[in-house]
């Protein structure tokens, strides 16, 4: 996500002076040719966190992974109120934080994503900072490092949520040998967002951020298509543009989600999980979220702001060609996030 924001901003580099910030321990080299100033941290140090944001206006949070828990999360804000910085970007993303669903799932799993927009909202009511987020959904392209973006393709306007993952499994698709697992009927509705439209987003957040002080902004370029997106429509747009027919297998995703309750249940419970089945069931909860009918958790429909921060409307064949050509059709899928079952109880 950093990356791909960077290279929206990139765009505008003598408006934006940009510094990258990245754990001691990270491999990240800014390009040579672009303008950006990199600074290593100690992320569970407030003085070095503050240090490395003073001077700075924006902090857009991009960290994955421990650092969405709650008190990794919360130094992190601390430090840019400390350091003077004027406004906020949380690392929300990919998740309907506020969702029920979202709200019940173990932080373990969801991250404390909910918690630290409550504290924002805290911070924000005293003055001590602006802030903004951004929800547009899992990725629908990809769960690796981002593409080559082209401006082209980015005028087109990875916790919970697994970034979907066309290309790369999560969706339930695998394209280089044109097999689909369609979880229950297929016909759910998904509120996905290709990784660029939602760097665009974000950067023109930070290019006209008066309209989305102080509150989440949600998009999804899908949401007025004449096909809405599933599974179905997906494999129905994978077929055209490979010109291709996949082999489809169904799968009991109402299972998969009966199961996984079940084994958090009993850990809520104090009972002990055996075989790593605890890790099967959380899985089973990425995709269920997103595949089971039994519950709508990712419906933020009602929500979405295309318009204020420029995002266009687009089809879902168009995001598909467009995965494609960025990943290409030989893209090998990691087999633990294609084959996801129920876990056993």
């Amino acid at each position: 996500m950093g990356k791909a924001i960077i290279t929206e901003l990139v765009k505008d580099s003598p408006r934006f002076t940009i510094t990258a910030i990245t754990r001691q321990t990270s491999t990240y080299t800014a390009p040579l040719d672009t303008p950006i100033t990199h600074k290593t941290v100690d992320y569970t140090s407030l003085e070095s966190l503050q240090d490395a944001f003073r001077g700075q206006d924006a902090i857009v949070n991009c960290i994955t992974g421990g650092a969405t828990q709650y008190l990794p999360s919360k130094l992190i804000i601390d430090a840019a109120i400390a350091a003077g910085v004027n406004f906020f970007f949380a690392n929300e993303f990919v998740g309907h934080v506020t969702s029920e669903r979202f709200k019940s799932l173990p932080e373990s799993l969801a991250g404390a994503k909910f918690r630290i927009r409550e504290y924002l909202e805290e911070v924000g009511r005293e003055g001590k900072i602006t802030w903004t987020s951004l929800n547009g959904g899992p990725f629908l392209d990809m769960c690796a490092c981002p593409p080559p973006f082209s401006s082209s393709q980015t005028s087109l306007g990875p916790v919970l949520t697994l970034p979907s993952g066309l290309t790369k499994g999560p969706a339930g698709f695998s394209i280089s040998t044109q097999q689909a697992r369609i979880y229950g009927t297929g016909s759910n509705a998904l509120y996905w967002t290709p990784l660029p439209v939602i760097a665009l987003a974000a950067a023109n957040m930070l290019r006209n951020p008066r309209p989305i002080l102080n509150r989440p902004i949600y998009i999804c370029p899908f949401i007025n298509s004449d096909t809405k997106l599933t599974q179905h429509a997906l494999l129905q747009a994978l077929e055209s543009v490979l010109d291709a027919k996949f082999t489809v297998e169904y799968v009991d995703v109402e299972k998969i989600n009966r199961n996984a309750a079940v084994i958090l249940d009993r850990e809520k419970e104090g009972q002990a999980t055996a075989g790593g089945q605890r890790s099967i069931a959380l899985k089973g909860l990425t995709i269920c979220n997103q595949f089971y009918e039994g519950n709508n958790a990712n419906d933020f429909s009602h929500l979405v702001e295309n318009k204020t921060v420029g995002v266009q409307e687009m089809t879902v064949e168009d995001a598909v060609r467009d995965a494609i050509e960025w990943y290409g059709n030989d893209c090998k899928v990691v087999e633990g996030m294609f084959k996801v079952e129920a876990c056993e109880v």
